[in-house]
């Protein structure tokens, strides 16, 4: 259990008050993101926001959320060229959903999210053709289970001089 004492100033009338927050697991650190709360407890990882909690902590309104890595848009050699991506690997714990954003003009054109065991075999290739001049990969863990990631390999032909 852990408990943190909160001062707040109001913006109206800068009034200020101490808040009490008991929380009911070892808060091992913390983030804010928004207006959302981010708490590690050993290897567990909760999200705390108001629409889960209201006024009072407790158990129910922690929840495990997804966790996501996303590369920024990557060029892979010479912008503006295209690029045949004809598989990946992975190497990490736990399942994990891999999709391929491929129109950097529009940040919101990805692949559906592939579903794979977040340890294949390297060497092994997962298929995944895909042709385009950058490329942002996006791996998202359902949050439920333990999961770690810690390679990632991208196999891809430079199109340059082909026709």
């Amino acid at each position: 259990m852990s408990e943190f004492f909160v001062y707040s100033i109001s913006s109206v009338g800068s009034v200020g008050a101490w808040s009490r927050y008991v929380f009911p697991f070892d808060v091992d650190d913390w983030a804010i993101s928004g207006d959302d709360l981010y708490l590690r407890s050993g290897d567990d990882i909760h999200v705390l926001n108001e629409d889960l909690t209201g006024d009072e902590v407790s158990g129910a309104g922690v929840q495990p959320f997804e966790g996501e890595i996303q590369w920024p848009w990557l060029d892979f050699g010479q912008p503006g060229v295209t690029k045949n991506l004809f598989g990946f690997d992975i190497v990490g714990e736990g399942d994990v959903s891999v999709s391929f954003g491929y129109d950097q003009s529009n940040g919101g054109y990805f692949t559906d999210p592939y579903a794979v065991s977040a340890d294949t075999v390297p060497g092994m290739v997962i298929p995944m053709p895909l042709s385009a001049p950058s490329l942002s990969v996006k791996l998202t863990y359902n949050g439920t289970e333990r999961w770690q990631w810690n390679a990632f390999s991208l196999y891809l032909q430079d199109l340059r001089g082909m026709s």
